[in-house]
């Protein structure tokens, strides 16, 4: 789930690029509030989710430590 959110924030940075400079103006309709919501967006979310996961896999860790030490 990570990187998914990660390969669709490097594509939705990428379409803002392009229309950035291929455009004089980024028009407020279609496809680019959602680009834009996505960058702005999915950094945090990709980080909360990466913490996550690593905290998850600490704690199942420990567990089979703890597990194999008795």
């Amino acid at each position: 789930m990570v990187g998914g959110i990660v390969c669709l924030i490097l594509a939705c940075f990428i379409v803002m690029i392009v229309g950035w400079l291929t455009m004089q103006q980024i028009p407020g309709d279609g496809i680019w509030p959602v680009a834009l919501g996505v960058v702005y967006f999915g950094p945090p979310i990709a980080f909360v989710l990466m913490l996550t996961l690593l905290v998850i896999t600490w704690t199942r860790k420990a567990r089979q430590h703890r597990a194999e030490a008795r």
